[in-house]
């Protein structure tokens, strides 16, 4: 063989090895409760963003909380990307009406940052009591 074959032949495992040892981050499944004053938040959502600011790349996983109880492996496509996270939450009180599905609100919506774990992880969060400070109610459906 060669000088050249050679190293063209080195340069391919080379090129498998490298591409073998590359480690991507698998989507998990993350569950908990919601509280605000103390008790369960009855219904709203909470959504998880990669932080693209941290460098975590992904799309936006949604889940309904329901009771103050959030499950992301009950939602459609279900797999949320562990890393830095943006997490948002919107609470409201469960009591369904014309342009509040969901009730209406009992907080403002508020942001965090959180770092996921891969895997299956359990994460609950507790509203503060400011949130609802200055509420903007406004409507969340266009039909009634």
């Amino acid at each position: 063989m060669t000088a050249a074959a050679c190293r063209l032949v080195y340069l391919m495992a080379f090129i498998v090895a490298a591409a073998g040892c590359s480690h991507e981050a698998q989507k998990g499944q993350v569950s908990g409760k919601v509280l605000f004053n103390a008790q369960p938040v009855p219904a709203g959502w909470i959504s998880f963003m990669p932080d693209t600011t941290a460098g975590n790349r992904g799309t936006v996983k949604v889940a309904q909380i329901k009771d103050g109880v959030y499950n992301t492996a009950v939602e459609p496509d279900p797999g949320v990307f562990p890393g830095a996270t943006v997490v948002r939450i919107a609470g409201f009180d469960g009591k369904k009406q014309p342009f509040f599905p969901q009730g209406k609100q009992i907080f403002n919506p508020i942001e965090l940052r959180e770092v996921l774990p891969e895997g299956t992880s359990t994460k609950d969060f507790t509203i503060p009591a400011s949130a609802a400070n200055n509420l903007k109610i406004e409507r969340t459906a266009d039909v009634p």
